[in-house]
């Protein structure tokens, strides 16, 4: 693909909106999606100059710039309506595909508790009852990352981080989708992208015993990986 292809743009977002209204997901939100990528897409042409724009960097940057164009309480709406969008854009017909099976897409807002910044977070999960609540899933993961031989600094690190995650989605129901809005609204609180890239990665692997956890299934590092 070439830095931009505008007919491939519209192609991409068109063949998204279609996903999404034919999964049932109001006007409403297909409007709302649709000037969001669109912004996103008018970044990617500005950047596309300098910086090839179908690679991870560069529609990094895009979602960047677009989002700093948006109000704070629209950041979420604009990191999910990227990453759903990201396989339409680089043309993954197989990740589309699974979207499609497995009723991936975010159709409407999911019930997450993120106010304010990083640090605003931690006070206000520091602060509330529930961070003494045992977090059964936290425990089984850590238990397996301690068995495996991980240091002390990373499992703290881990365990403060995922706290927080499952103190954002408290109030969702348990699924799938409400653990990536989670994920999202995490990424929203990380400037650095090499700190966005770590974190994905710890919440890939948490997830399996989590929702091992609410599936009722075992889990193992092994299947997580």
């Amino acid at each position: 693909m070439s830095p931009f292809d505008a007919q491939h743009a519209d192609t991409a977002l068109t063949a998204y909106l279609n996903l999404l209204k034919n999964k049932g997901a109001a006007t409403a939100i297909v409007t709302r999606r649709k000037h969001i990528l669109r912004h996103l897409l008018s970044g990617l042409e500005s950047l596309s100059g300098n910086h090839m724009v179908d690679d991870d960097a560069g529609y990094r940057r895009a979602v960047d710039g677009t989002v700093d164009k948006f109000p704070d309480d629209q950041q979420l709406e604009i990191i999910t309506s990227a990453r759903e969008f990201h396989p339409f854009w680089i043309g993954d017909l197989k990740t589309i595909a699974r979207l499609n099976a497995a009723d991936a897409l975010s159709l409407g807002t999911t019930q997450v508790d993120l106010r304010g910044s990083l640090v605003d977070m931690f006070q206000r999960l520091d602060a509330d009852p529930w961070s003494g609540e045992r977090q059964p899933s936290l425990d089984e993961y850590l238990s397996r990352l301690a068995e495996s031989g991980a240091e002390d600094a990373v499992m703290d690190i881990r365990e403060r981080l995922l706290t927080l995650l499952l103190y954002i989605i408290r109030h969702a129901e348990p699924t799938p989708l409400a653990y990536r809005a989670g994920v999202d609204a995490m990424l929203t609180l990380f400037s650095k992208e090499d700190t966005r890239r770590l974190f994905i990665e710890m919440a890939r692997e948490f997830f399996y015993f989590w929702n091992g956890y609410n599936q009722g299934e075992p889990t193992s590092l092994a299947h997580a990986a």
